[in-house]
């Protein structure tokens, strides 16, 4: 195995994978990488399986020493990565020597990015994924972020070089969802409010649920019996003010959910930075599904020697 040291943990640095899938029925939150597609490209530049454990990087990134020679893939926002000095860009794997610095400046764009390792990142495993969940501190690091000190471990498989063909962070601030499943208890104008928008994304967001500012929709309920939350819910809470549910969303919730946005803008919301305006277009289920025919399509594309 090889090691890397945090010398800074940047803004919120947590060990992720693709969640705990098929637990919700027993209460468990899914948790995961906000941005799947930029996790899994991460995954690939590196030489690894879909599965695998990476660091997810929030906006402001950590600094980290390499202490053993290892190999990495970058993927998702540009957020100003170089190594000992030298850009990283996003899409791009590389090998990294001992004594090496990686070092987070100013982020360009998008708001999260992937740091896999051929090997995968280690960490605390529950019912299958190395995933942390940080209300329920389980899972990575004791089921918290990243602090000055710690010592990452991850494999030490060696690679070759790469770049994906295609932008690994799809970037955008309008989303496609579908109606449902509780939009026959709303207002009849209520889909049409939530797609007039622009909403702003608030500072109050986290990986549980984006909360937005902007049109009311009215004639919300109160409240329903609680339910199973879907990923990309956009649940309408009294205030009338929606949130859109994320990867660390409870199993359940009691907020009536008027809409879900499409599994393929999923990582669009990931990378859509507080204070950043969104909007809102219905689609219907086969653009739905092409849509996702199509992110996936573009995940199996080969990648390119990096040169």
């Amino acid at each position: 195995m090889a090691r890397l040291k945090v010398i800074r943990p940047g803004m919120l640095t947590t060990v992720q994978d693709l969640g705990r899938q098929g637990w919700g029925y027993l209460g468990v939150s899914q948790q995961g990488a906000l941005d799947p597609y930029a996790l899994r490209w991460a995954n690939r530049l590196a030489g690894n399986g879909s599965r695998a454990a990476a660091l997810e990087i929030t906006l402001l990134g950590p600094t980290l020493e390499v202490l053993e020679a290892c190999f990495g893939g970058f993927a998702g926002a540009e957020l100003g990565l170089k190594v000992n000095g030298e850009p990283w860009p996003a899409g791009t794997s590389r090998g990294l020597e001992a004594g090496d610095t990686l070092f987070f400046g100013p982020p360009k764009d998008g708001m999260r990015a992937y740091l896999a390792f051929a090997g995968g990142v280690q960490g605390e495993e529950l019912l299958g994924s190395r995933s942390t969940d940080l209300p329920s501190r389980v899972g990575g690091f004791a089921g918290r972020a990243l602090r000055a000190g710690d010592i990452v471990t991850v494999g030490v498989l060696a690679g070759n070089p790469a770049v994906a063909p295609v932008p690994t962070a799809i970037l955008g601030n309008r989303v496609r969802l579908l109606a449902g499943p509780r939009d026959g208890l709303f207002a009849p104008d209520a889909l049409h409010r939530l797609t007039s928008g622009p909403y702003l994304v608030t500072s109050h967001s986290d990986r549980v649920g984006m909360r937005l500012s902007g049109p009311e929709i009215l004639g919300a309920p109160g409240g329903i019996l609680s339910e199973g939350t879907p990923l990309g819910g956009v649940e309408i809470p009294p205030s009338g003010q929606p949130i859109v549910l994320l990867q660390g969303r409870g199993s359940v919730g009691g907020y009536p959910i008027l809409a879900t946005v499409i599994s393929a803008d999923i990582p669009v919301l990931a990378q859509i930075r507080p204070g950043s305006s969104l909007s809102f277009e219905e689609v219907s289920r086969d653009v739905a599904r092409q849509a996702r025919r199509e992110m996936e399509r573009s995940l199996d594309l080969g990648l390119r020697p990096l040169r």
